[in-house]
């Protein structure tokens, strides 16, 4: 299974990212983050809490872990280009979270002024991981897939996500911009590696794949605290679909079906 990566010379690759950058730039030299947050902190008055909290879930990392597990036997290519886009941005994210060390919307405004749904985060806001985390995994899709409706979905879906971070109380706009650059970027860097590490391709791989995913699934249903109560019904929905279609692309791998 070859894979053509995705050049940079493209519009397509190169585009999204540099519509974020610039939004990044124009926030913070304009002093736009703090007016833009309260703006986008109130939607919760449209849709209600529980609308953000699951939306919000989509970013937690475990939670995009299990997304995966469907992709196992067909598409074992999607699977290797986010592990390996996942090791470029949590190294980063981590890093850039501590050096930086800004301060979240929680630890600068009073609680009269924001609202948050689920726990209270004062630390470590830039950039945002569940925005770092869903832009990996929704552009892995684009890159892959190369189709212009799920390119513009994915985008979509991943901005959605993003958007949840502040809705929530979580993150800052600036965040949520620094989170999409990062994961649009180390995704562009997980699909063209993977497509010269043909090994992640091997039914091997599938199979590690399929034990590391299954342990992920039953972590999520059983174990794993989103700190969204208001999402856990989602949760489980998402993890049993996951799980029963991921066993079933498992049982094909197993054997060589």
């Amino acid at each position: 299974m070859k894979k053509c990566a995705p050049s940079f010379k493209d519009p397509w690759v190169w585009s999204p990212m540099l519509v974020f950058a610039i939004l990044l730039i124009v926030i913070q030299f304009t002093g736009m983050n703090m007016q833009l947050f309260l703006f986008f902190n109130k939607w919760h008055t449209i849709t209600g809490d529980r609308f953000w909290a699951i939306i919000t879930l989509f970013g937690d990392g475990l939670v995009a872990a299990v997304l995966l597990f469907p992709f196992l036997k067909k598409r074992p290519d999607i699977i290797w280009s986010v592990l390996i886009a996942s090791l470029f941005y949590m190294i980063i994210l981590h890093s850039l979270k501590r050096i930086m060390d800004v301060p979240r919307p929680a630890g600068v405004l009073s609680p009269d002024t924001m609202y948050i749904i689920g726990k209270r985060f004062t630390r470590y806001a830039f950039p945002s991981g569940h925005t770092t985390t869903i832009f990996t995994l929704m552009s892995v899709i684009a890159f892959s897939f190369k189709k212009n409706t799920i390119y513009i979905l994915s985008i979509i879906f991943a901005i959605l996500v993003g958007l949840s971070r502040v809705a929530v109380g979580a993150h800052w706009p600036a965040d949520v911009l620094g989170g999409a650059i990062l994961g649009w970027l180390c995704a562009w860097v997980g699909v063209s590696l993977a497509g010269r590490l043909q090994w992640g391709f091997s039914r091997t791989a599938q199979i590690i794949y399929g034990i590391i995913l299954l342990v992920c699934m039953i972590d999520l249903l059983f174990l794993y605290n989103t700190h969204y109560a208001l999402a856990d019904p989602a949760k489980w929905i998402i993890g049993t679909i996951s799980l029963v279609w991921g066993m079933v692309e498992f049982y094909k791998v197993v054997l060589k079906k």
